[in-house]
């Protein structure tokens, strides 16, 4: 347990940088989750660290409570069904061989042979063409007998029964309009012959539809269904260059006991800005929210169908690439909030990482980890109120010690209002202090590890 909640904090203080190469942007369209304006409190109105912890217990208490496993039986039951009757041992050869077929049907060759000399052998690659569109995959397969039994139709369906025999459809629909993304190539092995193998690479081009949904109904019931906006029309050809394009993306999954996750606004605008919103709600009540943004530069010209084939960040030239202001906040059922930001990530990663070097270098060390500490401003706030009862930074420990040496690492601390405070988060969230809050957590956790167990292969 101690480890997980560690790495929360690293997360807390680290995630900025992650986040800056697919999250951004600085105005309330670009950060439907509002930022709060951090006030410090009065001495007399501040939080102590005690009082602190057990609002942190209360909160995290009632949202594991709100949040029941037992939410998910029904689903879980389906799921283990179409496991143990539709999975591995249920014949799929009539679906591989009509995917196989409309896969070769969309090749085209190009009349270009490649060859490779490697170690005393030739490698030769036939090269091809391929458009995929989702349109050419449809088709209604119905579970009997055994195996799958396919229909002509204008969308794709695998329909089956459940445990009571109920009937339950799993369907995929596309709409509106389809922009062609290069999206890289695929070899595939063909044979040996003399000293050389012989290969099929096919040139993969995909046709994004804008509208993407897929269901899962049982019966007359939807228990699952996930709609995916993508909105690529500022698209010039057929490759995304991120360093030009822009992309905005919105993924809804509506769940039949009441959840629902909405990943909303993700918008990339090329050396611009990014950003991403993120909500989870229960029954129309907001359980997690989570908002990032960062403004971007530099960035170099590559395309995004580079990253399917050997891609190598060392091939690319980095040097002035950046993100700024990086912006995050967590919000958890409105009563505990983290939020900060990073002035400059390139700076704030380099002098991560010049500490790594140093790690047996005291002063070095220290002073690297002092400048990624004065790039960054993350605060802990309650019930959305703007004043800050903590902060979190990062901090200095002897790893371990050998032959009269030390070794250094790092580690995120919450600093309290009075200063003169402040703990690991493996030392304030410990065993002892939240001994109620992580004996729910272990139950919880052990109960979805449960339910995972069961349906992770459907």
């Amino acid at each position: 347990m101690k480890v997980y909640l560690k790495s929360f904090g690293i997360i807390a203080c680290c995630v900025f940088s992650i986040l800056t190469i697919s999250c951004g942007g600085d105005n309330t369209k670009d950060e439907p989750t509002p930022t709060i304006t951090p006030v410090t409190p009065d001495p007399d109105k501040a939080m102590t660290p005690t009082q602190q912890k057990e609002k942190l217990e209360n909160v995290a208490i009632e949202f594991m409570n709100q949040l029941p496993s037992s939410d998910f039986d029904d689903i879980s039951t389906l799921g283990n069904y179409i496991r143990n009757n539709y999975g591995e041992d249920y014949d799929w050869e009539s679906v591989g061989d009509w995917a196989r077929d409309l896969w070769d049907d969309t090749k085209q060759a190009t009349g270009i042979t490649d060859r490779e000399s490697r170690w005393g052998y030739t490698i030769a690659y036939t090269n091809f063409n391929s458009l995929l569109m989702a349109s050419n995959f449809t088709g209604h397969f119905t579970a009997k007998n055994g195996t799958w039994r396919r229909t002509d139709a204008n969308d794709l369906q695998f329909i089956f029964d459940d445990q009571n025999g109920t009937t339950c459809v799993l369907k995929l629909v596309t709409s509106g309009h389809i922009t062609k993304v290069h999206a890289g190539s695929i070899d595939e092995y063909q044979y040996y012959q003399g000293s050389t193998e012989y290969y099929d690479r096919t040139n993969c081009t995909i046709g994004v539809p804008e509208n993407i949904v897929v269901t899962l109904t049982q019966g007359s019931k939807e228990v699952v269904k996930t709609t995916v906006k993508i909105d690529l029309e500022s698209l010039s050809g057929e490759e995304f260059d991120i360093s030009k394009n822009n992309l905005s993306l919105t993924t809804l999954v509506e769940l039949n006991n009441g959840y629902k996750f909405n990943l909303s606004q993700v918008s990339y605008k090329a050396n611009q800005k990014a950003s991403t919103s993120f909500v989870m709600t229960k029954n129309g009540k907001e359980m997690v929210t989570l908002a990032a943004s960062s403004t971007l530069s530099g960035i170099p010209a590559c395309n995004a169908s580079a990253f399917a084939n050997d891609f190598d960040i060392d091939d690319y030239n980095t040097d002035n690439a950046n993100a700024f202001n990086p912006y995050v906040k967590i919000d958890i059922l409105g009563k505990v909030q983290i939020q900060g930001k990073v002035n400059d990530v390139r700076n704030f990663v380099e002098d991560l990482q010049d500490a790594d070097d140093n790690y047996s270098n005291e002063t070095k060390y220290k002073q690297f980890i002092n400048n990624a500490n004065s790039l960054m401003d993350v605060n802990v706030f309650y019930d959305g109120k703007a004043a800050k009862q903590a902060n979190i930074r990062l901090e200095p420990f002897i790893d371990w010690s050998w032959n009269g040496k030390d070794y250094w690492t790092v580690e995120p601390v919450i600093v309290f209002f009075d200063g003169s405070s402040y703990s690991t988060f493996e030392a304030f969230f410990n065993d002892t202090n939240f001994k109620k809050t992580i004996d729910n957590f272990k139950h919880l956790a052990n109960r979805y590890a449960s339910l995972v167990d069961e349906t992770i292969n459907w």
